[in-house]
């Protein structure tokens, strides 16, 4: 088997790798159409909001030169006045579903993260995405509200960061002479 590599792209990668996505994107949401989009251009546009918002957050996984899967989150996400890392999607080519590439680029996505200084991650999921629900549920999320479609889940790390690492200027004690 191939080996799995997991990376970010620039935005001239982005671009070259677009029709790729777009496709996995729309073989991924064809048995829950219902939570996805649908016209190519605009999927094409939600994908890049995905890399702007932060680039050094959005992962895409490869066997070989096939794209077996992506993810973007955003390492400062701001909801009802709480900073979070957030999960906005995570899409695993169906041909590659049940082989561990999803468990390995989730947890490649939640480590930058918790890098990022984040002690609550989130994300939404449709309701009846069962099997996405399970898998968020057995890496330690848990339901903490509904709105429409749409279950918010939620999970709290603990993190020890560094002044540098967080964006926090270090305080330092003067001395007297």
């Amino acid at each position: 088997m191939e080996e799995l590599c997991i990376t970010t792209l620039t935005e001239k990668e982005l671009e070259e790798a677009m029709p790729a996505l777009v496709s996995l994107y729309q073989r991924a949401y064809a048995v829950l159409p219902e939570y996805g989009y649908h016209l190519p251009q605009r999927i094409e546009g939600y994908i890049r909001w995905l890399w702007r918002g932060d680039p050094k957050g959005f992962f895409v996984a490869r066997l070989g030169e096939r794209i077996a899967g992506f993810i973007g989150v955003h390492s400062r996400w701001w909801e009802d006045g709480e900073l979070f890392g957030e999960v906005h999607e995570f899409v695993v080519d169906p041909d590659f579903q049940g082989r561990g590439i999803g468990s390995a680029l989730f947890t490649h996505a939640l480590e930058y993260l918790e890098r990022s200084g984040r002690t609550k991650i989130g994300l939404w999921v449709g309701e009846k995405n069962d099997s996405a629900i399970q898998f968020y549920l057995r890496r330690g999320f848990q339901k903490s509200g509904q709105y429409g479609k749409w279950v918010r889940m939620v999970k709290e790390v603990t993190v020890s960061v560094s002044p540098r690492d967080s964006g926090e200027a270090p305080s330092f004690g003067r001395r007297k002479r």
